[in-house]
């Protein structure tokens, strides 16, 4: 096909642009001349091709999102992308059962990302949510199900934002609350109240380090998902602003509205944004019911725990 004069893009696939109607004629005529020659059959199709229709899909979609197909010729790729799905349903349902030849993959500017398989026998689009690769894995956490859309760009674009992009976020709240509540067990277990050294310990300033690592993602969440009283606004608030802060002796003096923010955060801070956000995660439709276990005391800080790992994509 490059012979022909096709061109081949960054997901790997000969294309014919067609902004030259009389140019791609030519490299028509010359591909059917090249593939006789070579014993070649060429066949068309009608289908749409999947970059395409996921390039009109996050045209409707809000936000920044970008659109790439990866092509699996060989089967191990393709459990590759399995291994990285997070979603259920017929999303995964037809990659673990069906030769899928090509996906599309959704990337939002903050990280999210998403996979569009074509059903192998219908005229419908499964898309499921990849495991994110920045957030700790969290057995409990129900992943975010997968949705089936039309083969309607605007429609689609409808479904996965009103169903699987609330799902995920949902999702990776649960996740990163849960993370932090046992960062912050540990430090109520190992420093009761009034006991805490100077200067900071080095494991609890990277407890700390955690807080303020993930709690801009999860007030952003709880903000997208829930129905915030005038209280609940003005403590994320706050916590936005002391989230910025480092702990006393790990960095620059923090621009900040509260003296001690390493304080605050063992105190009040903490628990209050872990359980506003395990509220949200409750309140919110679908939610996971699993219950929480109790930690056992720890004699060092649960590790940020790593993510499922992911393929080369």
């Amino acid at each position: 096909m490059q012979l022909a004069g096709f061109q081949k893009t960054e997901g790997g696939i000969d294309a014919l642009p067609l902004d030259d109607l009389d140019r791609a004629r030519e490299v028509l005529i010359t591909l059917r001349v090249t593939a006789e020659i070579a014993g070649v059959g060429l066949a068309t199709s009608q289908e749409t091709y999947i970059g395409d229709f996921a390039r009109d899909v996050i045209e409707h979609l809000p936000g920044a999102w970008t659109a790439k197909v990866e092509n699996y010729a060989r089967a191990v790729w393709q459990e590759d992308l399995l291994s990285c799905l997070w979603s259920t349903g017929h999303v995964a349902g037809t990659l673990a059962h069906h030769r899928v030849p090509h996906t599309a993959i959704l990337r939002r500017d903050d990280g999210a990302e998403l996979t569009i398989v074509k059903d192998p026998s219908q005229s419908v689009y499964h898309v499921g949510a990849l495991v994110p690769l920045d957030v700790p894995h969290e057995e409990h956490v129900t992943a975010p199900p997968g949705v089936t859309v039309a083969a309607d760009a605007s429609s689609a674009a409808r479904t996965i934002h009103t169903g699987l992009v609330p799902a995920y976020t949902r999702a990776v709240l649960h996740t990163r609350a849960s993370d932090l509540a046992d960062a912050l067990a540990w430090a109520h277990e190992t420093y009761p109240a009034g006991t805490v050294p100077a200067p900071t310990p080095p494991l609890l300033a990277d407890a700390f380090a955690r807080f303020t690592a993930s709690a801009p993602p999860v007030i952003r969440a709880v903000r997208d998902l829930s129905m915030l009283t005038e209280h609940d606004t003005a403590f994320l608030n706050l916590a936005e602003s002391i989230a910025v802060a480092p702990a006393p002796d790990t960095g620059p003096v923090p621009v900040s509205p509260h003296p001690d923010p390493l304080g605050w955060w063992l105190t009040e801070g903490g628990d209050q944004l872990v359980g506003l956000a395990l509220r949200t995660v409750e309140h919110t439709p679908a939610a996971a019911k699993a219950p929480r276990a109790v930690s056992p005391v720890r004699a060092l800080p649960p590790a940020a725990r790593a993510s499922s790992p992911a393929p080369h994509r």
